[in-house]
């Protein structure tokens, strides 16, 4: 079993996931534990996958099938008739999770989530983290950003923070 990281955000606005999920890969390692961020907000679900890219496919173009499947897995645990296509979640001919995948730093970052109303009681992160346990031999362990990553987070807040145009 390889060791890895969950770490729970709580309520999350989107910006501060972003921030999350950015500031945590720059400060990672190639040797690092991949980590499982996981937040909501009142409508959404949303989990980061934060891996070093040792642990994802060798193209990027697969990584989202690769992060997705095991949420897919944990979704028909629980019942849901979900499935996988063109990188989202489908629900009954209805995408209802896409999902964004990027390089940064030495790792792959895979963001999706999933409608609140799939996620009863914490059976879907519960189930998630069963999939992802299963499928990558992974163990996984409650944890928080230390100093270093909680710094990466706070840069990470203040670039996202500034304006893309500055007026003069």
């Amino acid at each position: 079993m390889i060791a890895a990281r969950w770490i729970r955000l709580g309520r999350v606005e989107p910006l501060e996931l972003r921030a999350a999920y950015t500031g945590l890969a720059a400060a990672q390692s190639s040797g690092a534990a991949p980590i499982l961020l996981w937040g909501s907000t009142a409508m959404r679900c949303a989990f980061a996958l934060v891996t070093p890219r040792k642990f994802a496919p060798g193209r990027a173009s697969r990584w989202s099938a690769w992060a997705l499947a095991p949420a897919v897995a944990a979704c028909r645990r629980l019942g849901v008739p979900a499935y996988l296509e063109g990188g989202e979640i489908w629900l009954h001919g209805r995408s209802v999770a896409r999902s964004q995948v990027a390089a940064i730093g030495e790792c792959a970052v895979a963001v999706s989530g999933f409608p609140a109303r799939l996620a009863p009681d914490g059976a879907l992160e519960e189930g998630l983290r069963l999939r992802l346990e299963a499928q990558h031999g992974w163990q996984f362990d409650h944890s928080w950003p230390d100093r270093a990553e909680a710094a990466s987070i706070a840069r990470a807040r203040e670039a996202l923070s500034e304006p893309v145009l500055k007026v003069a």
